[in-house]
């Protein structure tokens, strides 16, 4: 039995294949995640300050939410974290994130205030994710603000507005000067 030229071209063209796709893959690999890198673990802190700690049923309550990079030279370019409220005693009344100089996109906007399963589900939660398209120069650094949020009371008492205890929902992607 002869082979052709049309199957051995066939074949040597195959054979090319099978060697070249690994190597393919191998390169696709080592620059899949382009995405600028800082080492934040312990350089940045979320922050909520309340214009008031002290309200009636019925009452607003306004809370700014923002991240304080405790590095100089650290810049964020994205940002997710979730807000975590007793829904016996606050409702969500808006979720306004703050964009412009520091953020550009919302990636994820979650103001419905489902339930927190990780603490017990006592807590509802709202959560924000932003990112920012500018070059690496124009990333902002120090304290940024994140969102205000506006919570009216629906009963008497103590509660408690906070972040996840664990810090596993509170994530910062930035880079370094």
């Amino acid at each position: 039995m002869t082979i052709t030229k049309k199957k051995l071209y066939s074949l040597i063209f195959v054979l090319v294949l099978i060697f070249l796709l690994p190597v393919t893959i191998y390169f696709l690999k080592e620059r899949a995640d382009i995405r600028p890198r800082a080492q934040l673990a312990g350089s940045a802190n979320f922050r909520l300050n309340a214009d008031t700690t002290n309200i009636a049923v019925g009452q607003t309550m306004s809370v700014l939410v923002s991240v304080e990079l405790t590095q100089a030279s650290i810049r964020a370019s994205a940002v997710d974290f979730q807000l975590l409220y007793d829904p016996n005693k606050f409702n969500p009344i808006s979720f306004t994130p703050i964009t412009g100089n520091n953020f550009t996109d919302i990636v994820i906007l979650d103001d419905a205030g489902q339930q927190y399963s990780a603490e017990g589900n006592i807590y509802n939660f709202l959560r924000l994710s932003m990112i920012s398209q500018k070059p690496k120069e124009q990333l902002s650094g120090g304290t940024i603000q994140l969102a205000n949020v506006t919570f009216e009371a629906r009963q008497a008492g103590t509660s408690i507005i906070k972040f996840p205890d664990d810090n596993s929902n509170l994530q910062v992607v930035g880079t370094s000067l």
